[in-house]
């Protein structure tokens, strides 16, 4: 029995939390803001390059886990901290869809997936200039959406059965991100090696200039025994 001087230490839980909200997939998890979703459609497609690209054919939006906390415990530095006019004002995610078949095929995994972040002033480093932090969160993110909706729609593969974390991320800034703009990030999977998974990704600004590009190592947490 612990003695009252020492500290005893609960074990951190990784079990995927499925949060991920899509309403064209069906995916609404509990106690979601009724607006988080349309919100963020909206402002994207009142954005004419944004729209274009949502809208392209095959093309199915989602708000990723990170934007809809299930708790004040969960995902709090993007959905909460980050998150609000000044900050981190919209996310939304979209993937295409290769055929009709492509969602219910188990065995065929999503493997590209960009993300639209409109970005607040409050995220500047210089004036005029978006934190290299916050650039550093953003490829993170959007590179993690890509197990997270593989997840959600009970895609088959070790690397997709349970939560997995970042082991290593490269980064090279090439421009200046800017702030009060939109910014896209494509992240898509390069390779696939038992528990780890390969994930390369680009983020560009509205005109298609190629800001930052970033490779990344990802490895499945074994479930606890």
């Amino acid at each position: 029995m612990p003695q009252p001087n020492e500290t005893t230490v609960t074990p951190l839980s990784l079990t995927p939390l499925n949060r991920v909200l899509s309403p064209p997939l069906g995916l609404i998890p509990p106690n979601t803001p009724p607006s988080l979703y349309a919100s963020s459609v909206s402002h994207f497609l009142s954005i004419p390059w944004c729209a274009c690209l949502i809208q392209t054919p095959n093309t199915i939006p989602f708000i990723p886990q990170c934007f809809n906390p299930q708790s004040p415990a969960h995902d709090q530095l993007v959905g909460s901290t980050l998150s609000g006019p000044r900050g981190l004002q919209h996310m939304l995610c979209f993937f295409h869809t290769e055929d009709e078949a492509h969602l219910q095929d188990h065995e065929r995994p999503i493997m590209h997936v960009s993300s639209l972040f409109a970005l607040g002033q409050g995220l500047s480093g210089y004036e005029g200039v978006l934190h290299g932090g916050m650039m550093m969160t953003m490829v993170d993110e959007a590179m993690g959406v890509l197990h997270e909706i593989n997840m959600a729609l009970g895609k088959t593969g070790e690397v997709f059965g349970t939560a997995s974390v970042t082991a290593g991320l490269d980064i090279k800034f090439l421009k200046p991100g800017p702030i009060n703009q939109t910014v896209l990030v494509n992240a898509w999977v390069d390779g696939v090696e038992g528990r780890k998974t390969r994930i390369k990704c680009e983020v560009r600004d509205g005109n298609g200039v190629e800001l930052a590009r970033c490779s990344s190592t990802w490895v499945s947490v074994r479930p606890r025994m």
